[in-house]
């Protein structure tokens, strides 16, 4: 925000004071990262990648969040809120899918954060078997119901969604 006197305020103030400088205002550098969007499940021994989910098997999402610079430092007190949306698209003419959103409140002394969202099974949220999936994450960052002061994305990884078939013997 610039504070700009009026015409005639400044000529009563050059006429008593000599010339007023233009005021100007500094805000510190932010860094905003998000990265290390994960896929995972709660088997602990999957029998493909995480990457490659069982139409029947749940599974979570989360993206690291990271805050720096010196204007990272004075924000964090604003608890600016943290907004992130989980989608879907299929690599496929299809269109895609929103997984869902998680919201998380800043702290002042913390600027790492892993926003994460735990799913159903790939078929109870819209997902097909035989289906090859970009995942990504939209990052709003400030005050909810407002425009945000930081936004991004990322699509960082690919799943593929399968069904075993059980073959009659």
């Amino acid at each position: 925000m610039e504070f700009r006197p009026s015409d005639r305020l400044l000529a009563l103030l050059a006429s008593t004071h000599g010339p007023m400088s233009d005021s100007h205002i500094n805000v510190g550098p932010i860094a905003c990262r998000l990265s290390q969007l994960t896929v995972f499940t709660n088997d602990a021994n999957p029998p493909f990648s995480e990457t490659v989910l069982q139409s029947h098997q749940p599974f979570s999402l989360k993206v690291i969040v990271e805050f720096s610079g010196p204007g990272a430092i004075a924000l964090m007190p604003l608890a600016p809120a943290i907004q992130v949306e989980f989608y879907t698209k299929p690599l496929s003419p299809e269109t895609g899918t929103i997984l869902g959103s998680i919201q998380v409140n800043t702290r002042p002394d913390v600027l790492i954060y892993e926003p994460t969202i735990n799913l159903g099974t790939p078929l109870s949220i819209g997902l097909r078997p035989k289906t090859i999936y970009r995942i990504g994450a939209v990052l709003r960052v400030g005050a909810l119901d407002w425009p945000s002061l930081i936004t991004g994305y990322t699509e960082e990884v690919t799943v593929e969604i399968y069904a075993r078939v059980e073959r009659s013997k």
